[in-house]
């Protein structure tokens, strides 16, 4: 007997509203099932199930609440516990299932199986890039998600980069007055906060689940302060991080100078631990850990805590940053324009040559007047010796009028770069899309400490 497909299956949640999603199953019943509840739509996610389904897994891919064909009103982060806690129950109780589930998903995925992962039915839990991120999102991360999938009825993957192809300043300032009337769909409160509640309700999952978890991350991506925070508090965590792409977490240009690295695919990572854990068997991974500039590594990638610094002194400690509105600094895809950097006044600069390697989470601090508010930004840039420039990771830190103490702690990474290549910390007033800029002209003086870099993991 073949796998066999059951699409438009209903699940009642406890409303009585109807979750909507296809069931795959095995040949051989009873079987574990994995859950993947999603707002991105179910068609996606059909060759991952179709192959779980060959490994003698049932698979249910279901549309979150407001999504696609469930029915109810979409509101990210708010329904994904009860919703899901009223699908493992039914998934449970069906004649095809032996009563363990399996939860996975990638971004908001992963959110809505954390939010369920203390049901007593789940047995492991498969995390890719979460959503949300930690810290305040980035303004044109953060459009990108609410234009593209993140509300409304059903996702609307590419509108944004239609809307920023034929207008490339269209998304510069959401802050703006009457931006929200003229963007094309809507985007629900603006500015952007850190979610906070979304973030605590998938941090309580992860402490729920007292089952093998893993955890998939990107150092390209926002979610990776996300993925180690969560690696360290499961009780039986494995972590896997890479520079990986995802087109539900971050987006690469066409014309992306990064280096495509040869390593482990991260669906098929998941598809085998999750077939694994299904099993009983033992699972493990040679390369768990990319270090940027030098390849795979099988250490583990949590950084150590607490690190002990080394410090880099800036050229100029005390420098004054002079922000322009009408000629911000722009901020830098993964790959930036081939060529030397510009020098301008609202650009402070710190290089510091290779070789040099760390791991975790860089941090410099500041005090700052200024004459405006501002959101102080620091860009960590690879620059390589054949002129190709790539944000390895930024941080920010807001400033009132009149300013402030800094901390600017980047998201985690492991970096090694070789002789030749170099790191360029780049310090500006906003950072347009990226991070917003002062709509005024702001004067920001600096009194700078050291840049703290972690040390680097040991080699084996």
């Amino acid at each position: 007997m073949s796998p066999r497909i059951e699409p438009d299956v209903t699940v009642r949640a406890g409303d009585c509203a109807p979750l909507v999603g296809d069931l795959f199953l095995p040949a051989a019943a009873p079987a574990p099932c994995v859950v993947i509840r999603t707002p991105y739509g179910t068609p996606g996610l059909w060759p991952e199930a179709a192959a779980l389904a060959q490994a003698g897994l049932a698979v249910l891919v279901q549309d979150v609440r407001g999504r696609h064909r469930s029915g109810g009103v979409f509101r990210p982060g708010a329904d994904e516990g009860p919703d899901g806690a009223a699908t493992l129950d039914w998934v449970a109780s069906r004649p095809w299932s032996d009563g363990r589930v399996l939860l996975s998903g990638t971004a908001y995925e992963a959110f809505a199986a954390w939010c369920a992962a203390g049901h007593p039915a789940v047995r492991a839990v498969a995390s890719r890039q979460p959503w949300p991120p930690d810290g305040t999102p980035a303004t044109d991360e953060e459009l990108w998600w609410r234009t593209d999938l993140g509300t409304g009825g059903a996702a609307r993957p590419g509108l944004y980069d239609l809307i920023t192809g034929l207008d490339p300043d269209a998304g510069a300032d959401p802050a703006a007055p009457g931006f929200a009337d003229r963007w094309p769909v809507p985007l629900g409160p603006w500015p952007p906060r850190p979610r906070e509640e979304a973030g605590r309700l998938a941090t309580r999952g992860v402490r729920a689940a007292n089952v093998p978890t893993l955890h998939v991350g990107s150092w390209y991506c926002a979610s990776a302060h996300a993925v180690l925070r969560h690696a360290r508090l499961a009780a039986d965590g494995t972590a896997v991080m890479g520079g990986w792409a995802s087109p539900l977490t971050h987006r690469l240009r066409p014309d992306c100078a990064l280096d495509v690295l040869d390593g482990p695919d991260p669906a098929d990572l998941v598809l085998g631990w999750l077939a694994a854990q299904a099993r009983g068997d033992r699972w493990s991974v040679a390369e768990r850990c990319l270090v940027i500039g030098d390849g795979w590594t099988g250490r583990d990638p949590l950084p150590p805590e607490p690190p002990a610094h080394r410090s880099v002194p800036f050229p100029e400690p005390r420098a004054v940053l002079r922000h322009d509105p009408a000629r911000p600094v722009r901020s830098l895809p993964h790959s930036a324009a081939l060529g030397p950097p510009e020098d301008r006044p609202d650009l402070l600069r710190l290089t510091v040559p290779g070789p040099l390697a760390w791991h975790g989470a860089a941090v410099v601090t500041a005090g700052a007047a200024t004459t405006a508010p501002v959101d102080l930004v620091a860009t960590f840039v690879h620059a390589r010796p054949d002129g190709v420039r790539t944000r390895i990771t930024d941080a920010v830190a807001p400033v009132p009028a009149g300013g402030g103490r800094a901390e600017l702690r980047a998201a985690p990474v492991a970096v090694r770069l070789p002789a030749g290549h170099a790191l360029h910390v780049e310090l500006t007033a906003g950072r347009p899309p990226r991070r917003p800029a002062p709509p005024v002209p702001a004067d920001v003086a600096l009194d700078l400490g050291p840049l703290l870099l972690p040390p680097p993991e040991d080699r084996p």
